[in-house]
């Protein structure tokens, strides 16, 4: 599964934004970062996203991503299941699509790096009401309002967009910027690591982050991650083994900054 997602992020023709990568990695952890797509099942699916909707919330931005992933799986011959139309996502969910992550009070501590990423996110989304306001506008002006296809979806984008701008707002709220700063007690959220592969005497550097900043195409890796547990906490000159479809992988942590 964590490689599956790696490669759907590499592969994506866009930036995959920071809230449908926590949703992924969501995903990834309750079906199970170390097993094969393969192995999972219709119904688990299903499962999942029944629980999504039965959460309520943003149920729209929190299944799209899971959707469109399990669409990549069977595209790319990754998993023999047909698993996206298990992803059943009620219709009134993109009409009304309260915040999510205001259900949660949890501090979200995230580098300064990925603060100013959710800062330009939001002020790009504020920018674009506008442009979606007068869309909506000229859809309507063009007649019969009850059978207008660009209307319907200038009105779906503006409660996605309004919807993402209010959880950017709640996470800055809850936004705890780790600075810069000693990692003798170990690996901490921002340290950056470089750690080498015993297996395959290859060394790759890595950031540890929150899972709302993850992106493992630019090296951030999830606190919550199989790699991110494993390496928490730990010195360097320690020896971790990380559970992989593949096979177990071990690295030693060769230095430790940020």
């Amino acid at each position: 599964m964590a490689d599956a997602l790696t490669d759907y992020l590499a592969s994506a023709k866009e930036s995959v934004p920071v809230y449908s990568q926590k949703e992924l990695n969501r995903f990834g952890r309750a079906l199970g970062w170390e097993r094969h797509v393969d192995h999972v099942a219709p119904p688990e699916v299903a499962t999942y996203a029944e629980g999504v909707v039965a959460a309520g919330g943003d149920i729209h931005g929190r299944l799209t991503p899971v959707k469109e992933f399990l669409a990549f799986l069977k595209k790319q011959g990754l998993s023999s299941h047909s698993l996206a139309p298990h992803v059943k996502i009620p219709r009134a969910a993109t009409r009304s699509a309260p915040s999510a992550v205001s259900l949660n009070s949890e501090i979200i501590r995230i580098t300064e790096d990925g603060h100013a990423t959710l800062v330009a996110e939001l002020t790009d989304l504020k920018g674009r009401r506008g442009a979606i306001a007068e869309t909506i506008g000229v859809a309507r002006a063009d007649g019969d309002i009850s059978d207008n296809a660009p209307l319907e979806a200038a009105r779906e984008l503006q409660v996605k967009t309004e919807s993402r701008i209010r959880e950017l707002e709640e996470m800055l709220r809850r936004t705890e910027v780790v600075k810069p700063g000693s990692n003798k007690g170990g690996i901490r959220i921002g340290s950056q690591v470089v750690l080498h592969d015993v297996g395959g005497a290859k060394d790759t550097a890595y950031t540890l982050v929150d899972t709302a900043e993850a992106n493992p195409t630019l090296g951030k890796i999830s606190q919550d991650s199989p790699l991110g547990r494993a390496v928490l906490g730990r010195k360097k000159g320690d020896e971790v083994v990380v559970q992989a479809p593949k096979g177990d992988l071990r690295y030693r942590i060769v230095s430790i900054g940020g």
